[in-house]
């Protein structure tokens, strides 16, 4: 299969998956319990590995089961009130701005979308001028839909001058382009395992800068985030405080795996792989009769995450057509960045993502079939 659906979920190496299985067999001939505690020191590399890719420490780092996860976990946890401003992107992922419409409603805080230019970009001139009672920023850094990338750093210098709790969802980011957590003066930066970093389903990651876990309250604690003492229970004063201790010991070390894998083939030579082959997508794309690339003028010809429509069909349609020629792309909703797509007056898009393995062959695949489909809707 030609595979252009990078944003959606990565593709699992081989290495990984015999990983996820050794260790299931393993759980079957000793229990899950003792397996756990036998794999402690691999995990312990998990955590090294993934704190080398963000430029942190490992203590700052906690593992989850998804992004939604982590970054629920984080936001749900910060101690917003009546009156808080809280603040999003257009490009906001669907699912985090419904959690704050959530929290909105139970809280009282409320939720509003900075200024951006015309081209697409934040407008932190005038975001600089609108801080009174901000309490949080939170930043979809690449969006699902591929519009924009977002200047996640000078929004990090911005939150740093004036105190103001800088939460990053990097699910598009992490794997797909250079992350340094010090860098983007972030409070805390959440990403899945299984796009980017093709590590399995049901992974993630969550960074918390030092010294922040002391202003969140966690929803939700077990024996490992809040152990109970003599003097009673106890939070973590590390990330891990957001952890808890039912988790899948077999797609960590998946991830740990993917980790690896990545590590060996060079994380540089990944990112730009991917770079050179987004611009290749673009160019070829440029060329199809009735295509359209929906994208705002701010998006680099880097990301490896492209939507478009093709005049005369639904972005459902494309995918279907496409599929059938072992073809795989996306059809993105109005759910995936509701803000943005609502004010483009888009309901879906075709998105084609791009990953390191993607070849001029796939590519080339792709533009033939979208032609075969473009010309096929003149003649109707």
């Amino acid at each position: 299969m030609h595979y252009f659906n990078q944003a959606a979920g990565g593709l699992m190496p081989d290495h990984v998956l015999q990983t996820v299985a050794d260790y299931m067999l393993r759980e079957q001939a000793i229990g899950s319990f003792l397996a756990a505690q036998q794999v402690q020191p691999q995990l312990q590399q998990l955590y090294a590995r993934l704190a080398e890719l963000l430029h942190c420490a490992p203590t700052d780092i906690a593992l989850t089961t998804g992004n939604s996860h982590g970054w629920n976990a984080v936001v749900g946890a910060l101690p917003l009130a009546a009156g808080d401003r809280v603040l999003v992107a257009p490009g906001e992922w669907g699912g985090n701005y419904a959690m704050l419409l959530q929290l909105s409603a139970r809280t009282g805080c409320m939720v509003e979308t900075m200024p951006c230019t015309p081209e697409g970009a934040l407008d932190l001139v005038a975001l600089e001028a609108q801080l009174e009672r901000v309490k949080l920023i939170a930043l979809t850094w690449v969006p699902a839909n591929g519009s924009t990338v977002y200047d996640a750093h000078a929004l990090g210098r911005l939150c740093a001058r004036h105190g103001i709790a800088y939460v990053i969802d990097a699910a598009q980011a992490l794997g797909h382009i250079p992350v340094d957590v010090q860098a983007l003066q972030c409070d805390a930066l959440t990403a899945p395992g299984r796009k980017w970093l093709c590590g399995p389903r049901g992974t993630g990651v969550v960074y918390l800068k030092p010294g922040f876990v002391e202003k969140l309250h966690p929803q939700v604690v077990d024996h490992l985030s809040c152990p109970i003492t003599a003097n009673g229970p106890l939070l973590r004063r590390d990330a891990r405080v957001l952890e808890q201790s039912e988790a899948s010991m077999a797609l960590n070390l998946g991830l740990l795996a993917a980790l690896d894998s990545a590590q060996a083939q060079g994380w540089s030579q990944r990112f730009a792989a991917i770079a050179l082959r987004a611009k290749q997508l673009r160019t070829a794309l440029a060329g199809v009769p009735g295509l359209t690339l929906q994208q705002l003028a701010d998006a680099p010809t880097d990301c490896g995450i492209l939507p478009f429509t093709l005049e005369g069909y639904t972005p459902a349609q494309v995918q279907q057509a496409l599929l059938a020629q072992e073809i795989q792309v996306a059809a993105s909703g109005m759910g995936y960045t509701p803000l943005d797509m609502q004010a483009r007056g888009l309901a879906t898009v075709v998105r084609a993502s791009v990953a390191w393995h993607t070849s001029e062959a796939d590519i080339a695949a792709l533009t033939h079939a979208l032609k075969q489909l473009a010309a096929q809707a003149v003649t109707a």
